[in-house]
């Protein structure tokens, strides 16, 4: 057993929001808590928080930990602080060709045109540049668009006369030859000749993108684009016992470039993982104007894309709703946000199933009757404040003005009644701490320091459920983790500092100290 005493103690449990003390039991759950647990120790050994503070470990709904994993272990890191310009990019590649044989795949991600100096997308020449000998695909920062070399196009058979696919686009120069950029399904066409990860490799990305959350007391996460060789790779390692982080898999029902549809998981739960949602892509992302919405965006003109046929969507959701899977939709854009909550009203109205709570990844653009539309459906909301001052700039450079006050409106979403769940889509960001997006919700600051709708600042109280029971109720966990409760597992955080009493601008002096799972110190500063 483990006493905890002399510290800081947030539960995040409404019943007991403070306590003295806190007892882990040998099973890995919490005993007791206050004078029960001073009471029941026994033997216990003793940690002194010496006034640190004791949480419940943060819980991060929704961030891509196989992806994450692969910038750790094997691909190319092309964001701002890597690589300031598009020669320095191609420098990257260029080191990394030089240590592999030609035919070698190369691939990174990072890249943000908004911030680039020359303020434009890469194309192929950039890479041609780096190496002619090697296939190079190198994805924007935001997951949505791919930039190749020359012969990664050839070796995906993309030239001029092919089609832009249903819900994506091949970008073109003047005289109509692919620049090497592709947006959305797009991507598919590209991704589908790139080799897959070998289950070893893939192994190792997961579990060093875990040891990463863990050193930011991250001890729960969403991981929402699942393949099935990714779910094969997960239940591996669930059954060796090598997930470090407990793991809530979304599986995606249609991949990019086609029109193939992935039949619907086993249904697995787990003390280490859940399988039991499914994923979509509604639109495309904000940071690139591609997300759908009703006006054109700045700069582009364009309107973004919507990747499904509503019809199409909504029988894929059905399949799903009706075998008891709940659904998580990437939904940004208010044109999508239309669309996704349309069906989830239809399926919900003809098979009423209230124990199915679909979420809505990201909930970008929504105005108040999307929101009370959610509401009526009991949606859970899983927007991204960290996305301020990662990607802020971008969301400046595109978004309508009418837009710019309705973005990310995370007030707004609580105030609706939403359950919200805060999280990174990390690698989408190169910070994924969640003590910098309790600090976005609080500010709203973009990277220039400039606040994005400040009326939508919430509270360091709302910011820290959010952080913590908020992805538990997201991902069907609430009754075993989220908050310091008798018979939950401990799974717990040790502060340096107090995350509610820390002024916004001081929030990231606050570091992790201890992270635990199960009880076991799995992680000390």
């Amino acid at each position: 057993m483990i006493l905890f005493t002399n510290g800081i103690f947030h539960t995040l449990n409404p019943r007991q929001p403070q306590t003295n003390a806190l007892l882990v039991g040998d099973d890995g759950r919490i005993r007791a808590l206050g004078g029960a647990a001073l009471a029941a120790a026994g033997g216990a050994q003793r940690v002194n928080l010496d006034g640190r503070t004791l949480i419940p470990g943060f819980n991060d709904a929704h961030v891509h930990i196989w992806k994450l994993g692969l910038l750790l272990t094997r691909q190319v890191v092309a964001n701002r602080a890597a690589a300031p310009d598009i020669p320095a990019i191609a420098a990257k590649f260029r080191a990394k060709a030089a240590a592999l044989p030609p035919g070698t795949w190369i691939t990174g991600r990072g890249y943000n045109e908004a911030e680039l100096p020359e303020g434009r997308h890469l194309n192929r020449a950039d890479l041609d540049a780096a190496s002619a000998e090697h296939p190079i695909a190198l994805t924007r920062t935001c997951g949505h668009m791919i930039v190749a070399n020359s012969l990664a196009l050839r070796l995906a058979g993309i030239t001029r006369d092919t089609p832009n696919p249903p819900g994506g686009v091949v970008v073109r120069d003047a005289d109509g030859e692919p620049t090497g950029l592709l947006q959305e399904t797009a991507m598919g066409l590209m991704t589908r000749v790139i080799p897959e990860p070998s289950d070893a490799e893939m192994t190792d990305a997961i579990a060093a993108a875990n040891q990463h959350q863990l050193r930011l007391g991250i001890t729960s996460a969403t991981d929402p684009l699942l393949t099935p060789a990714h779910v094969r790779v997960y239940r591996q390692m669930e059954r060796e016992g090598r997930l470090a982080v407990r793991v809530n898999g979304l599986p995606i029902r249609r991949p990019d470039g086609g029109t193939e549809t992935l039949p619907l998981p086993e249904r697995f739960i787990s003390e280490h993982l859940r399988i039991d949602t499914v994923k979509f892509f509604g639109d495309g992302g904000l940071s690139g104007a591609t997300a759908a919405i009703s006006t054109p965006y700045k700069v582009t003109g364009e309107k973004g894309v919507l990747r499904f046929d509503t019809d199409d969507l909504r029988e894929l959701m059905w399949e799903a709703h009706a075998a008891g899977f709940r659904i998580g939709t990437h939904a940004i854009g208010d044109v999508t946000l239309d669309q996704v909550i349309g069906i989830y009203e239809d399926i919900q109205a003809r098979l009423p199933r209230p124990e199915l709570r679909h979420r809505i990844e990201h909930l970008g653009l929504p105005d108040a009757d999307h929101l009370r539309r959610c509401r009526a459906l009991n949606v859970i909301a899983v927007p991204q404040t960290v996305f301020l001052p990662a990607l802020g700039a971008s969301f400046r450079r595109y978004l309508p003005d009418e837009f710019v006050p309705r973005c990310y409106p995370v007030r707004a979403m609580l105030d609706a009644g939403l359950t919200v769940a805060l999280s990174s889509d990390a690698p989408v960001v190169p910070d994924d701490n969640p003590l910098l997006g309790m600090k976005a919700a609080l500010d709203r600051l973009d990277q220039n320091g400039q606040a994005i709708a400040p009326d939508q600042a919430i509270t360091a109280a709302e910011a820290l459920w959010a952080y913590t029971m908020g992805g538990a109720v997201a991902s069907g966990d609430a009754l075993v983790v989220g908050s310091l409760t008798e018979g939950k597992w401990a799974d717990l955080a040790v502060l340096s500092g107090d995350p509610l009493t820390t002024p916004p601008e001081r929030l990231l002096e606050i570091h992790v100290e201890q992270t635990y799972v199960g009880g076991a110190l799995v992680y000390e500063a």
